[in-house]
Parts: C-alpha cells; sequence; structure tokens
C-alpha cells in the first residue's frame, strides 16, 4: 500500500511539474504487473483507480519493475524518508 501511495504522489508531483513523458521503475513487482495488466488488488483498488486516471494525463508513461538489488540508491534514499515520516508520526501513537 506504502508504495501505491509513493507511485500517485509521485505522479501528481510529475504533472505538477509539467511532466508529459515519464518511466517509473518500483521494485514493487506484485504493484507494478497490477498496474501494467490493470490487475484489481483489492486492497489498493482505489488508489490503483486513482494511479490509471493519473497515468492517462501523461503523453507516455510506463511501469518497470527493477528488483531492490539493483537500486540500492533509490532504496536507500525510500528507508530515509519513510524514517522521517514515521519518526514524527510514533508520538501521536
Amino acid at each position: 500500500m506504502i508504495e501505491a501511495l509513493v507511485i500517485r504522489s509521485a505522479l501528481n508531483h510529475a504533472l505538477e511539474n509539467g511532466f508529459s513523458h515519464l518511466h517509473l521503475k518500483s521494485d514493487a513487482q506484485d504493484l507494478i504487473r497490477a498496474l501494467n495488466t490493470q490487475e484489481q488488488l483489492k486492497e489498493i483498488y482505489s488508489l490503483l483507480f486513482d494511479i490509471h486516471a493519473l497515468a492517462f494525463m501523461f503523453s507516455s508513461i510506463s511501469f518497470s519493475y527493477i528488483p531492490r538489488s539493483e537500486n540500492a540508491i533509490a532504496d536507500s534514499i525510500a528507508k530515509s524518508v519513510n524514517c522521517r515520516l514515521i519518526s514524527p508520526l510514533s508520538r501521536w501513537i
């Protein structure tokens, strides 16, 4: 679910910044498969709907799976951001 939220946010950000062509790579293999095959995952149905709606706003868009082992820099950044986001929230739980 978190990866789907991140992809939706990335698409919004790309559109807000005038990008019309996008190639998004992720290590979330099931999510990428669902996006490429229009497969419906009931746990994240509304997020998939949002992502597909945003994807139609691009002139071209593609989603590719990339193993985490081949994307160490992005994985490190994502973990760092995740820690920063979760840490302030833990005070409220």
